[in-house]
């Protein structure tokens, strides 16, 4: 993959608000020159929520969340399109709490050397997905919240030209 970095390390900050039951999304821009073929190279992401408030017994409450290339859904990692991904889950049985986080991703770092990297966004932004539900449903909303770090970088046409292939999906 042919790139040369140009800036020094950015981190871009999104947040999300849900509703109970409701999936969102927002669209975060990136500082990229489509006519210099800019590229964001991502070596760090880190995803968090607000508390989760506690079920009543026999109930649950999960969130769950994706930094995408694009898309508006939530996507896992085996997605082409998914660069992190997190779910946190809370799980109120008789006999008492039983708590569940599957995280991928949730503090993700690379070695930080220049050839390490997570995933390359080529286009001028990308997507925080999430939802929120609780088995009672009507639920004070709760926040998702996403630092990408990384750095711009210019690509040659011909590897700028796939990737923006790659994600537009043609």
């Amino acid at each position: 993959m042919a790139f040369k970095k140009t800036s020094e390390l950015l981190n871009i900050g999104a947040f999300l608000s849900l509703v109970d039951g409701t999936p969102g999304s927002t669209t975060v821009n990136l500082p990229l020159s489509s006519l210099d073929r800019e590229v964001f190279v991502i070596t760090d992401v880190s995803l968090d929520h607000s508390p989760l408030q506690e079920p009543l017994p026999a109930q649950n409450a999960q969130i769950t969340a994706s930094v995408n290339r694009n898309g508006t859904g939530i996507v896992y990692l085996n997605a082409p399109d998914c660069v992190a991904h997190t779910q946190f889950t809370i799980d109120v049985g008789p006999g008492g709490q039983f708590l569940t986080q599957r995280n991928s991703y949730p503090d993700e770092s690379t070695s930080g050397t220049s050839r390490d990297f997570l995933s390359i966004i080529a286009t001028p932004d990308f997507v925080l997905a999430g939802s929120y539900s609780t088995s009672a449903g009507g639920a004070a909303p709760r926040n998702v919240y996403a630092r990408i770090t990384g750095y711009r970088a210019v690509a040659d046409a011909a590897t700028y030209s796939a990737l923006v292939v790659e994600e537009a999906g043609f």
